[in-house]
Order: structure tokens, then C-alpha cells, then sequence
């Protein structure tokens, strides 16, 4: 009788196994189904698998792949610590992205805080390393000595640059240098010396607000502070503003740091100028994202083919009472080039036609004062669209994105020529209520207040050339090679789709009008 026992124990619980087994296969296989039908959920925006995340970091070109990390948190159980880790993606066509095994891990445990912050790869080093901070803990370093970036190894004097003691949030400068915030680092190698940028703010008089600090080593072991990176110019920025996620490199003559700000709302900005004697002296000054937009977290790299390739994070808004959209996405790579007079010129890199198809080509349209023109054969959800817009004697027009046929949802993209300006109404963009969460100290955009406005002058010849980016909760908007208008909608309608021209006051001419449909990148 025992014997029977113990042979058919092991056959009841493979029959129980069985079921959990295809249980658990079936939940997986319908809630991958319920992802891939979200209306709402991007194609070719890169995305990550699972949880939320923020600020792109460590983006270098190696062994020849483009790698990005990401930092990811996934809340556990209530009242338990959240998983933090520095996630590690990488391309060879800046199209399809393939998961490493996370960058970093949090190598302490038990302590709340413990986590990862943003950080960099140092430009130029032999040993591809990642810098970044702790909090509690200080500026850490991390090194990989294998092609594909997938060990990294602490450096034994982690951290580097420890702060003061104290409780997490309280702590912000390190001991030995009180004039620094220990934030977000970045670096880069000149000579035989790695230069570091750390913190957002320095707290010498007359530096605060909108600066970083200067240090530099030869082996991250002894490390000297330079001081204040540069000196803010209050004509460009407010004194709430700081200088977080900071990525510095050479441009064209010049040079140009490109920063995250917290307050008084979320965006990425960035300085063009001259670097010398260990200083940077801002020279002109532009933003990458104004309210509305949500663009944070910048990131570049240099390729192999001498392009600087960036990317930013786009965090989701709130839909009021359904669940939200999808949390946070890349923009698409941005190409970054200097213009004759070093200004910024902002492209989509080459590599995005490839997934262009089904092209379709529109003649010239006239359009007259009062016209409201669908331009039949370019209604999308997932589409790249080029024209060209040159107004006659009209002083606002535009295009309407996302239409449903009544125009009960709408998407409207004015240009006003007096006020040198697009704005961007996405009041009517969903059915559903909508909050978009800007930051600290900025307050929230909500229904009746949903526009976005960006400085714009129009050029000598007086014409706009647009790329225009849809996908699916997304559109970026590319005008003159000279800024990329970023938004994220929820059209709730599956009619919603129409592309529309329109005139408010006098004659536009649109002309060059090609669509393609494009191909999915994100898997599953």
C-alpha cells in the first residue's frame, strides 16, 4: 500500500503541475494579446517589456552597437522595498532593440534608498564606464571588460565620491566638497584625465541654480574639484531651474550641454558655447521641450558614421478613471548636427525610412480663407507624413491630426505668424479625461488648459517643411531641421484617424505631400 502511495503522489501532483503549468501559459498568452491590441500602445517607439521607468542614460556606440540604459522601478508588495536597476538595451540599426542583462543591480540591500539615480558612460574612455550616483552612498563607478557590455564590475573605492552622512533626501553634497551637490553624473576623457560634471546645482555665490560641478581624475581613485562648470545667465533661465542628467560634447566649433530640468516643470534643455581653462561659457541657449511635451531625460552618443544621436524620455499622461496609457517611451532617435552659424539642427536619423511602405503622394493643395481640407488617402494611426506649408497672405493655419470624421476628436497644429509660435491643442485630442503630470512645481495640465506653445520664427523664405511622426499615442513633428514638437494623445475613437489642412484667415499653399505607412519595431 505505501508503495502504491508513493507512485501515484508524484502522477497527482505532475496532473496538478500540468494545470498551473497551462494556466499560467494561457495568462500570459492573453495578457501579451490584451498589450498587442491597446490602441494606444506605440509600434515603433521603443518601449520597455514591463513597469515604469525613467531618464535614459549610459548611451554609448561599441563594438558596433548603439547600447542605451534605462532605469527601471517595479513597486513589489505594499510596504516592501521597489526593485531598482539600471536596464541595458542595444541596436545595431537604431530600429530594432534587443534586451542585455541589467546593466546594474542594486548591490545593497535591506535599505530603503538604495537605488540607482541617472548617470553616464564616460565619452572616450578605453574601459567602457558607467558613472552614476546613490543616494546615501555617493557617485559610484562601474567598468565592463567583455564586447558585448553585458558584466560590469564595481570599482573597488565605490563610491568615489561619497556624500555626508545623513538620512536619504537630506544628504546632497559630499563631504569633502560642500559646495557640491552629488547628482546625475556625467563625464568625458580629455588626455589622460577623465573630466566629470556632478550635480545639478553648485552652491558657490553667484553659480546657483542652472550649474554643475567640475571634477576631474586620471584613475577614480583621487579626484580634483575644478569648481562651478559654468555660470547661468539669468536672460535664459529662471532661478528655480537646475541642470540634472548633464551631457557634454563637442559641437562642430563649438561645444554644447545638454540638460534635464526638474522646475518649475520637466524638460530638457541645452547651452551652445566655448569651453576653455576648464569652463564652459555659454554662447546661445534652446529648449527640446516646452509644457506639454514631457520631454526628459536626455541622452546622446557619438556613432561610428560622427553623428550625435539623441534620445529623450517621454513619460504618459493619466487618462481620469481608466487605466493609463503606456508610462514612458523613447522619442525616436534625433540626429543633432551644427548649422553655418553653430546653431542646433534637429533631424530624424536616415535609418527610420526603412520602415516606411505603402507610400502615397497628394497633389499641390490650395487652401483659401476658412478651409477645413482632409487630404484623402493619409488617414493613420502609424504614419510618417512630409509637406511643405507656405502661407500667402494667411496669418494662422495648420494641421488637425487624430480627426474623427465629426471632428469630435481632434488633434490641431496652429502656426500664427504674428506671434512666431505653433500651438498645439490637444483639448479635443480624447473622449477621456486627461491629466499631464509636468513635474515638481509646475501645475498639472487638465481639460480646458490642454495646449502647448513653442517659440517658432519662420524662415527668410517663408515656409515650413514638416516630418510629421505618428504613432498610434504619439507624434513627433520635425519643422525646418530646427525643432521636433513632441505629444502624446489618446484618441479614443478607432475612426479617429484623419489627416486635415486648414486655413483660419487667408491662402496657404501645401505642397510635397507624401504618406507612408510604417513598420512595427516593438516586439510581441
Amino acid at each position: 500500500m505505501l508503495v502504491v502511495v508513493a507512485l501515484a503522489l508524484p502522477v497527482h501532483f505532475n496532473v496538478i503541475a500540468q494545470d498551473r503549468y497551462d494556466d499560467y501559459w494561457m495568462e500570459a498568452y492573453e495578457m501579451r494579446e490584451k498589450l498587442v491590441r491597446d490602441k494606444f500602445r506605440p509600434r515603433y517607439h521603443f518601449l520597455p517589456r514591463e513597469g515604469g521607468w525613467n531618464d535614459i542614460n549610459g548611451a554609448v556606440f561599441h563594438n558596433g552597437r548603439y547600447h542605451i540604459g534605462y532605469l527601471q522601478k517595479i513597486s513589489t508588495k505594499p510596504g516592501e522595498r521597489d526593485f531598482s536597476s539600471w536596464q541595458h538595451i542595444s541596436s545595431r540599426d537604431l530600429l530594432h532593440w534587443r534586451y542585455h542583462p541589467a546593466s546594474l543591480d542594486e548591490p545593497f540591500e535591506g535599505l530603503h534608498g538604495d537605488y540607482f539615480n541617472s548617470g553616464d558612460v564616460i565619452d572616450g574612455a578605453e574601459v567602457p564606464t558607467i558613472i552614476t550616483n546613490m543616494p546615501r552612498h555617493g557617485v559610484m563607478v562601474y567598468q565592463s571588460f567583455d564586447d558585448n557590455l553585458d558584466e560590469w564590475v564595481a570599482h573597488p573605492n565605490n563610491p568615489v565620491i561619497p556624500v555626508a552622512p545623513g538620512e536619504l533626501g537630506l544628504q546632497r553634497r559630499s563631504e569633502e566638497y560642500q559646495e557640491c551637490m552629488i547628482f546625475d553624473p556625467s563625464g568625458w576623457k580629455e588626455g589622460d584625465t577623465y573630466d566629470v560634471l556632478v550635480g545639478s546645482k553648485n552652491y558657490r555665490p553667484g553659480y546657483e541654480r542652472d550649474s554643475t560641478s567640475h571634477f576631474k581624475t586620471k584613475d577614480y581613485k583621487d579626484w580634483e574639484y575644478i569648481g562651478p562648470f559654468y555660470k547661468s545667465d539669468r536672460k535664459w533661465t529662471g532661478e528655480d531651474e537646475d541642470c540634472a542628467c548633464s551631457d557634454f560634447f563637442p559641437f562642430g566649433e563649438k561645444y554644447m550641454l545638454v540638460m534635464h530640468t526638474h522646475e518649475p516643470y520637466r524638460h530638457s534643455q541645452y547651452y551652445i558655447g566655448s569651453f576653455r581653462d576648464d569652463q564652459f561659457f555659454p554662447e546661445m541657449h534652446g529648449h527640446l521641450s516646452w509644457p506639454g511635451a514631457n520631454v526628459a531625460g536626455p541622452e546622446t552618443l557619438l556613432d561610428d558614421k560622427g553623428r550625435r544621436i539623441f534620445w529623450g524620455w517621454v513619460r504618459d499622461a493619466t487618462r481620469i478613471g481608466a487605466d493609463p496609457g503606456w508610462h514612458s517611451i523613447m522619442t525616436l532617435p534625433w540626429h543633432f548636427s551644427p548649422a553655418k552659424d553653430n546653431s542646433l539642427r534637429i533631424d530624424p536619423v536616415e535609418e527610420l525610412q526603412l520602415l516606411r511602405y505603402n507610400g502615397r503622394r497628394h497633389e499641390n493643395i490650395a487652401l483659401s480663407e476658412g478651409d477645413d481640407r482632409i487630404v484623402e488617402g493619409f488617414d493613420s494611426d502609424c504614419a510618417e507624413i512630409k509637406l511643405r506649408l507656405k502661407p500667402r497672405d494667411a496669418s494662422r493655419f495648420g494641421l488637425k491630426l487624430f480627426c474623427s470624421p465629426d471632428l469630435e476628436e481632434e488633434t490641431v497644429i496652429t502656426y500664427d505668424r504674428k506671434m512666431q509660435q505653433f500651438v498645439i491643442n490637444f483639448e479635443k485630442a480624447s473622449l477621456s479625461e486627461v491629466e499631464y503630470n509636468l513635474g515638481r512645481a509646475h501645475p498639472n495640465l487638465k481639460r480646458g488648459n490642454l495646449k502647448q506653445t513653442i517659440p517658432f520664427s519662420l524662415p527668410d523664405d517663408g515656409s515650413l517643411d514638416l516630418d510629421i511622426f505618428i504613432d498610434r499615442s504619439i507624434l513627433e513633428v520635425f519643422v525646418n531641421s530646427k525643432v521636433c514638437l513632441v505629444q502624446r494623445v489618446y484618441p479614443t475613437r478607432q475612426d479617429s484617424t484623419q489627416f486635415r489642412l486648414f486655413s483660419e484667415d487667408g491662402r496657404v499653399k501645401a505642397s510635397k505631400l507624401v504618406k507612408w505607412e510604417m513598420d512595427a519595431t516593438n516586439p510581441w
